[in-house]
């Protein structure tokens, strides 16, 4: 879990950081994408996407219908940068994570690390996610 910060900017990327923990462990692809852009870029197995926040939405819709997590877990706390006037930040996360089937699902129970770099930008008061570069290793 995350830490707090004094730093209001910093706070707020964190409570979206801990959004996202609950959304993946509720299986909540409306909370997940609610601090998206409209659209983000996407770096991962050797691609650059586009994605608008509605693919997004239902492509982790369809994957939490399938999955149930019971693991979501830091594994170091996340660091978080504030550009100096305030309007892009980063953030490196590395968490560990366990899955299961939901019920009817023939997906393998499995555990696996992810580690990410997370773009934001602050769009009308508020940070939204807007590029992500990701990385996950299965764990044996």
């Amino acid at each position: 879990m995350t830490t707090q910060s004094t730093d209001p900017d910093v706070a707020a990327l964190l409570e979206l950081h801990s959004r996202d923990r609950e959304a993946h462990l509720n299986g909540d692809a409306q909370l997940l994408t609610s601090g998206m852009a409209d659209h983000i870029w996407e770096a991962s197995r050797g691609q650059l996407t586009r994605l608008s926040r509605d693919d997004v939405r239902e492509r982790f819709a369809a994957y939490f219908a399938t999955v149930s997590y019971s693991v979501w877990d830091d594994l170091v706390q996340p660091h978080v940068a504030v550009s100096g006037d305030r309007t892009v930040a980063w953030m490196a996360i590395h968490i560990e994570a366990k899955v299961a089937p939901r019920e009817g699902g023939d997906v393998m129970p499995r555990g696996f690390d992810s580690s990410w770099i997370a773009t934001y930008e602050k769009q009308a008061d508020s940070w939204l996610l807007v590029a992500i570069a990701s990385s996950v290793a299965e764990h044996n």
